[in-house]
């Protein structure tokens, strides 16, 4: 991961895979959370960039002057979606169009096979996404010839022709502990499919994860039982990240989750105190150069994880399922 020379650090372009994740792939124990940073490889908005063409969408309605608008402009991200969803309810007009506002570059989607590579993981997969391009690549098979074997000796590892298809779920009532399957994609806050009743507004958060919810004991359940790879999460998700933690955060939480984490060279020395403070929360920074190709590296770096996750990863054993929903009951 971080490689010493002396007194100076060095961080990977492309970080090995921790040995714990190799362990829960294999055991149907991992789950993978997506954040916006894998959308936005592909050309798809940020959080912020999505909140202010909400509200420009406002302005250009007249619904909003530009006084307003300007200083509107300065909010977080968080306050700013709420304020836009909450002057669109008011105002009784709908909001804009969440599938035409994240849509990504037809040029970057064919440049990038991020999705392809993320689902070659056949883990279960979470995402606080809204769009549907994880979705997408559900509907097509994957063949034993896309997932390229990490060993000579193929008679170790067993690859049905055609992996059976997954499931798409962005209903609240369908955020339960028996559809944690692999190959499952869970939209957390919901889907662009379903854009009225997306997870965007405090408000919504807050009546969301109520205590005794389905997505509190969802992710009660993963926090405690799975391994988490955090994937794509920036600066404007982190307060997701650290919400999501709470839910299910106790003294005895241990460092078992992980996080692949951008870093700039020039910015390593930092990293000590990112890593403390992820530490406290569970979580263990996994870091990445991108002094070379940016934010693309992401995509590198699961391509090449996904060649060595794929071939050795199995669904949960049926026993072992049917004794962790019988806990929660």
């Amino acid at each position: 991961m971080v490689q010493s020379k002396g007194k100076e650090t060095k961080i990977k372009e492309e970080p090995s895979v921790p040995q714990e994740i190799f362990e829960a792939a294999s055991s149907g124990k991992l789950v993978l959370f997506i954040g916006a940073g894998v959308s936005r490889i592909i050309g798809c908005p940020s959080w912020e960039n999505l909140a202010l063409q909400q509200l420009k969408d406002l302005y250009e309605k007249k619904v909003i002057n530009y006084h307003e608008y300007i200083n509107l402009k300065l909010l977080d991200t968080r306050k700013l979606l709420s304020i836009c969803r909450n002057v669109c309810k008011k105002n009784n007009i709908e909001p804009s169009s969440m599938k035409s506002l994240l849509k990504g570059k037809e040029e970057l989607i064919k440049k990038f096979k991020i999705y392809d590579d993320i689902y070659a993981f056949n883990a279960i997969y979470i995402t606080t996404n809204y769009d549907s391009y994880l979705d997408e690549i559900i509907q097509k098979p994957i063949h034993k010839n896309e997932v390229e074997l990490n060993s000579k000796d193929e008679s170790q590892f067993h690859i049905d022709e055609e992996k059976p298809k997954g499931k798409i779920i962005y209903q609240k009532e369908d955020m339960l502990i028996s559809n944690l399957f692999n190959g499952y994609v869970i939209h957390f806050h919901g889907s662009v499919n379903d854009e009225k009743n997306v997870v965007m507004t405090i408000v919504d958060y807050m009546k969301y994860y109520k205590y005794d919810s389905e997505p509190a004991a969802l992710l009660e359940e993963i926090f405690e039982k799975y391994i988490v790879l955090f994937i794509g999460y920036g600066l404007e998700e982190y307060e997701i990240i650290e919400f999501l933690i709470s839910k299910s955060y106790t003294e005895k939480t241990e460092l078992r989750h992980f996080m692949l984490y951008p870093m700039f060279g020039k910015n390593n020395n930092l990293l000590k105190f990112y890593q403390e403070y992820y530490g406290d929360l569970g979580i263990q920074l996994i870091p990445y150069s991108i002094d070379k190709n940016g934010y693309d590296q992401l995509a590198i770096v699961i391509n090449k994880w996904a060649k060595q996750i794929g071939p050795i990863s199995r669904p949960q054993g049926f026993l072992e399922r049917i004794r962790s929903i019988d806990e929660v009951i």
